[in-house]
C-alpha cells in the first residue's frame, strides 16, 4: 500500500512541474469587441425586418438603407455603456463610442425622417463639443 501511495505522489510530483508551454504567451481576447460578432447579424434581421414590413403591411420605409447607419451608431452606444460597466468610469473608450454613436444615430434618423439639414447641424456641433469637453475634464 506504501509503495502505491509513494507511485501516486511521484505522479503528482510529475504534473505539478511547469513546462515551457506554461509560459508561452496566450492570446488576448478582448472583451470589448465581443459585440462586434452579432453586428452584423442585426444588420441582417433589422433590414429583413423592415423588407418585411414594407411587403407584408404595406410600410413604406423611402430611406431604409439608413438602417446601415443607424445599426453601427446603435452599435457604439452599445459599446459605449459596456465600457462604461467594465471601467466603472465614463473612460476614453466609453466617450469616443457614445459620441460617435450619437452622431451615427442623428444621422440615420436625419434620413429615416427627412429632417432638414439646416435645421439639425448644430446638434452635431453641440454633440462633438461635449465630447470634448468630457475628455477634457475627464482626463
Amino acid at each position: 500500500m506504501s509503495d502505491d501511495i509513494e507511485a501516486l505522489k511521484e505522479a503528482e510530483k510529475e504534473n505539478m512541474t511547469l513546462t515551457e508551454t506554461d509560459f508561452a504567451p496566450r492570446p488576448i481576447s478582448h472583451k470589448g469587441e465581443e459585440h462586434n460578432q452579432w453586428i452584423g447579424g442585426v444588420i441582417l434581421v433589422t433590414v429583413g425586418a423592415a423588407l418585411l414590413l414594407t411587403t407584408v403591411f404595406g410600410v413604406v420605409l423611402h430611406n431604409w438603407w439608413a438602417l446601415f447607419i443607424l445599426v453601427p451608431g446603435l452599435a457604439k452606444l452599445v459599446g459605449a455603456v459596456q465600457s462604461y460597466g467594465r471601467d466603472g468610469r465614463f473612460s476614453h473608450r466609453a466617450r469616443h463610442n457614445f459620441t460617435w454613436g450619437l452622431i451615427l444615430t442623428l444621422v440615420a434618423c436625419t434620413f429615416f425622417f427627412s429632417w432638414s439639414w439646416s435645421a439639425i447641424w448644430p446638434v452635431f456641433l453641440i454633440v462633438f463639443g461635449l465630447g470634448a469637453l468630457l475628455s477634457g475634464l475627464l482626463d
